[in-house]
């Protein structure tokens, strides 16, 4: 299905030098495609990223997504809006970089497709990425929630509210083009996602794995960390066609592991599993994991992952598979 549906498309990712869009853009041009068009803020890291893609048929192009939409990107089949920081550091200092191409960039590429509907050009498809963090757990127990489960939001004054709050405006937005002028728009709420990607973002997983290909004990600061839903990303990549493919418009799918295969794990956990697992493929001691376990663990969140399912998708890594692919990578590229 997925390669006849996407046979002779024209395709634009954008963001494609993150985790997702990355790993995305592989995949696509491993398929029939005519064109994949891949931007980012800057043409010196996309073609650092893609510098042992040799395809005719992949355009990089340097575009900021809250910026207007290039000419040259044209007549679109497809759109996978990835673009976006989500880095804890960005998030926590540099907030309106992170609000722009969530807000602004959605409404951006939506445009572009009403317009070229309105000038008698391809009728296109626009896959929204959202997020986890449209949801909350305000409960004292661990919660599995639905696509429908959204009147639960964080603070307005949290660390993260210009991430979770921007995503949940991009539904909104998405929704309302797709109502008023029949927009065809999905959303993929992703659950965490990890995996290897070429450019090592600065986030606790990847610090987790350099500390401990290096013998470097890893310390957590603090304890009681709730379990979350992860997510391997071919999985995800996996979701994120099925819903391209067969997703209904105007609708949203949780694309998430909803905690089978034991991807439903805190911080610490992962640490142990990643430990564990670089001892392994290394023969060396496993390096030690500091943290309080004396402090009871916090409600942790896992996306119910039945809509997505309905359309033929299943989860097939487990944790310590996923850990595993990832750390073997890492190592391969030193």
């Amino acid at each position: 299905m997925e390669l006849n549906y996407f046979r002779d498309k024209q395709i634009l990712v954008t963001g494609g030098t993150g985790l997702i869009g990355y790993n995305l853009s592989l995949k696509l041009l491993a398929m029939p495609i005519v064109k994949l068009f891949v931007t980012g803020r800057s043409i010196s890291k996309l073609s650092d990223t893609f510098n042992d893609i040799k395809d005719g048929r992949l355009m990089l192009i340097e575009h900021d997504a809250s910026n207007p939409i290039p000419s040259e990107i044209d007549n679109i089949d497809i759109i996978f809006h990835a673009a976006g920081p989500m880095e804890r550091e960005i998030v926590q200092n540099r907030p309106v970089d992170v609000v722009l191409p969530n807000i602004i960039g959605t409404t951006n590429l939506l445009e572009l497709l009403r317009k070229q509907t309105d000038n008698g050009g391809n009728k296109s498809r626009i896959v929204i990425f959202s997020s986890v963090t449209v949801y909350n757990n305000i409960t004292d127990k661990d919660l599995s929630v639905q696509e429908t489960d959204t009147c639960q939001a964080i603070s307005l004054d949290a660390s993260n509210a210009c991430y979770a709050e921007s995503k949940r405006m991009s539904e909104v937005i998405a929704k309302a083009y797709h109502k008023q002028y029949g927009i065809d728009a999905v959303i993929a709420r992703f659950s965490t996602v990890y995996g290897f990607t070429k450019n090592i973002p600065n986030t606790a997983f990847f610090e987790f794995i350099n500390k401990a290909i290096a013998g470097n004990n890893i310390i957590l600061n603090g304890a009681g960390f709730p379990r979350r839903d992860n997510i391997y990303i071919n999985d995800a990549i996996d979701g994120l066609l099925a819903i391209a493919c067969n997703g209904q418009s105007g609708e949203s799918y949780n694309i998430s592991s909803g905690g089978e295969l034991g991807n439903f794990a805190a911080v610490d956990e992962i640490a142990n599993v990643i430990a564990e697992t670089a001892s392994e493929l290394l023969g060396k001691k496993p390096v030690e994991v500091v943290t309080n376990s004396e402090l009871p663990r916090k409600p942790g969140l896992s996306l119910d992952n039945t809509k997505i399912k309905s359309l033929g998708w299943s989860l097939e890594t487990s944790m310590k598979e996923g850990i595993k692919n990832t750390i073997n990578q890492i190592i391969n590229r030193l």
